[in-house]
């Protein structure tokens, strides 16, 4: 979702500041910070993707197909993609979460959304909803990690984030995990997930690139390997990693900072919240203790 306007990110007439906070295989993630009331006159745009905005701050005056919105902080706004918009004058900040169309598609086909009321009406392209307590926890934890996060924990908040907003259109109860009916690939895919886990675990593994290796969608795979292991994918390496760092405590002298790093870790500090959270003890007191 993109303004047509001039020049760089920061437009000098308008005061727009648009900057990319994260970027994945299937999603990307932008913050607004905008004015528009010098001009006092409507901005164009066009947005090719299926877009999310979440208002931060301030309002968001939004023309739509003839359809007007006007939003404050705390609301959301979903928007099909291949439609032009226009932006009217109105002063605020807003996260937008960009999604790829495929991703989209394996979307709707997994929470079986492709009858629901907005999914299924091509008439209807635009959604305003007022945010929940989940959803604004979500995307509290999306903006405090996506810098510091790695790629499977910022995936697996993003993806929650989106998939509690789809259930928030749709009414839809928190989802029943005995309900749930395993594919015929889905153990194999699992098998696959944690082979690779445990020789790659030292990178930064992405969702996508994790339900690739599976032959799966990253959406699909990730209920598949809940339902197995009874952990999210990203809960399942943080578990081998911290086993990994405790047998390196115990078995080497290596400094617990280069452990940290051995362990896929992107900081001694990130390691030592985790390492202390799962054994109550951080990595220099647990050392001492052995």
């Amino acid at each position: 979702m993109a303004l047509k306007f001039p020049g760089t990110n920061q437009d000098p007439f308008e005061k727009v500041f648009s900057k990319n906070l994260y970027v994945s295989d299937f999603y990307k993630i932008k913050h607004w910070s905008y004015d528009f009331t010098l001009g006092e006159q409507d901005k164009a745009g066009f947005n090719d993707c299926l877009c999310l905005v979440y208002i931060q701050k301030g309002n968001f005056l939004f023309d739509l197909s003839r359809k007007a919105h006007e939003m404050y902080s705390g609301y959301i706004l979903l928007e099909k993609q291949n439609y032009e918009y226009k932006m009217r004058p109105s002063v605020g900040a807003c996260t937008i979460f960009n999604f790829t169309n495929d991703f989209y598609q394996q979307f709707l086909m997994g929470l079986n959304l492709e009858h629901s009321f907005f999914f299924s009406n091509p008439n209807l392209i635009s959604l305003v909803l007022q945010s929940a307590p989940e959803t604004d926890y979500l995307h509290h934890q999306i903006l405090q990690q996506f810098n510091v996060a790695a790629k499977l924990e910022m995936d697996h908040l993003v993806l929650d984030f989106f998939s509690q907003v789809a259930r928030t259109i749709n009414n839809l109860p928190p989802e029943d995990e005995s309900s749930f009916i395993l594919p015929t690939n889905g153990l194999n895919a699992v098998e696959l997930a944690r082979e690779y886990i445990h020789k790659n675990f030292i990178h930064d593994i992405s969702l996508q690139e994790l339900s690739s290796n599976c032959y799966v969608s990253p959406f699909h795979f990730s209920r598949v390997f809940k339902k197995i292991t009874a952990y999210s994918p990203h809960q399942y390496l943080q578990q081998v990693r911290l086993k990994h760092g405790e047998m390196l405590l115990k078995n080497s002298s290596m400094p617990i900072a280069a452990v940290a790093y051995a362990c896929g870790f992107s900081s001694p500090a990130y390691f030592a919240t985790a390492f202390k959270q799962r054994y109550k003890l951080n990595p220099a007191q647990y050392r001492k203790s052995i």
